[in-house]
């Protein structure tokens, strides 16, 4: 284990020295040092204390400190921690996982290929739905259709899936964007009806394309760094029908709403859809080991058998295992009815704040909620698209006056604890971001 002696500075200029973070700033020198965990608290190096509304990028649904889920890893470890599933090779974990997936899966999946994270999965479903037509002898069959805003992952795959990334290189022209199903943003549908809006542009998208042309659309069942936005619930239902009808296949992400982020197993059940792929990761093993999967429909999974992909670490014994026992636990402990329990109280206690000059909307599904923050309400102009320096204030602020740790996306604050966390947690975080929100400036754009 690694020594947490000494002052958190000097882990911070350590980590300064040799660590380069994702969107860190490397003209801030400030770093939050954690070192345990244990359900939905978390401790720093100095040994403060905080409530975690963020779950490690969304994904320890069973919350920190589960031993029983390190002695499963120990176990596999001591046995046989990795040997490839390529060609004819097999394990048991890897087999009793892929059919639990399986069996708690919307009935037209059968088949399940491992890999070890969401934007690799993401990046072989792109793959994999070119490859599915190309075998069906449909080449041409290239174009991918994206909700605007979306995030697939972050290989070049998934910059495709986003139509480029600045400074990354060319990326080809075959992510068509359309409108995100956005409710509170009626601006975005003219005073046409949201569903109505989006189905009318989607069959206009594929007589202008050609459906001859496109392989599948990828969808966020609710859009998570955009600014966690559930879609209606007539919206994918209608889409999917679409795409079914022009062979168009549906790709269904699931990496951020799967395993009772928002409720449920797979979002695909409450929507009640059959989706060609579901892509998982996040939290299908808590975070405790990384992994993730792509489910395939039983006809999909027949034309792609034998199809290359997966990587090194493709059904890793230790992570199957792991993840098995979240499986466990998730029913055990009734996690993905706490999950919308706790959400509504969220959205119960978080609907107060709808007052304040810079909140424009609270929503959410499960426990994927998010505080959408505007510095005009008539507009609905990002308040930190006004006041950039607004986004880290209000994250540290949280941290140092209530002890509380969020992520901020798409201009919404996003809590997405673990599941396990308590009701009376769920208030201090409500009481928390609300004290911050109301010391907001709407003129000067500080924290007073």
């Amino acid at each position: 284990m690694t020594s947490t002696n000494g002052a958190a500075t000097d882990w911070a200029k350590r980590d300064a020295r040799v660590v380069q973070h994702p969107h860190g700033n490397p003209q801030d020198p400030e770093r939050l040092v954690l070192v345990r965990g244990k359900g939905s608290t978390l401790w720093d190096a100095e040994g403060r204390e905080y409530i975690d509304a963020h779950a490690g990028a969304w994904l320890t649904q069973v919350g920190h400190g589960r031993e029983e889920l390190a002695k499963v890893a120990a176990e596999q470890m001591s046995t046989l921690a990795h040997f490839t599933i390529m060609a004819d090779f097999a394990n048991t974990p890897t087999i009793e996982f892929c059919e639990r997936l399986v069996e708690r899966a919307p009935r037209n999946i059968a088949k399940v290929r491992l890999m070890s994270s969401g934007s690799e999965a993401d990046d072989e479903a792109l793959q994999l739905v070119r490859l599915y037509h190309h075998r069906r002898g449909q080449p041409q069959r290239t174009k991918v259709l994206v909700l605007r805003g979306s995030f697939h992952g972050r290989t070049y795959g998934g910059a495709e899936l986003a139509g480029g990334r600045p400074g990354i290189g060319d990326v080809p022209d075959n992510a068509i964007t359309l409108t995100p199903p956005w409710p509170y943003h009626t601006e975005l549908f003219g005073g046409e009806n949201l569903t109505d809006f989006c189905v009318r542009e989607l069959e206009e998208t594929i007589a202008r394309v050609g459906a001859k042309n496109i392989a599948a659309m990828f969808g966020e069942l609710v859009m998570g760094p955009a600014g966690m936005i559930p879609a209606p619930d007539d919206y994918w239902p209608r889409m999917v029908s679409v795409l079914k009808a022009h062979g168009i296949l549906f790709v269904a992400d699931e990496v951020v709403t799967g395993f009772g982020r928002a409720g449920a197993w797979y979002s695909s059940l409450d929507y009640n859809l059959a989706p060609d792929i579901i892509v998982l990761a996040k939290g299908i093993a808590s975070g405790y080991m990384p992994l993730g999967a792509l489910l395939l429909d039983a006809n999909v999974a027949d034309v792609l058998d034998g199809a290359g992909g997966g990587g090194s670490y493709a059904g890793h014994l230790v992570a199957a295992a792991v993840a098995s026992a979240n499986i466990d636990i998730i029913e055990r402990e009734n996690l993905l009815e706490a999950s919308r329990e706790r959400g509504r109280q969220f959205l119960d206690e978080l609907g107060e704040l709808i007052n304040l000059p810079v909140v424009g909307d609270v929503r959410g599904r499960g426990l994927m909620v998010g505080v959408e923050l505007v510095s005009d309400k008539a507009t609905r102009e990002p308040l930190f698209g006004r006041f950039p320096s607004l986004r880290k204030d209000i994250d540290r602020f949280l941290r140092t006056k209530h002890g509380v740790i969020v992520g901020i996306h798409g201009g919404t604050i996003a809590l997405t604890p673990p599941l396990v966390i308590t009701a009376r947690e769920v208030s201090h975080v409500v009481d928390a971001v609300g004290d911050a929100l109301a010391r907001v400036n709407i003129h000067t754009g500080r924290i007073d």
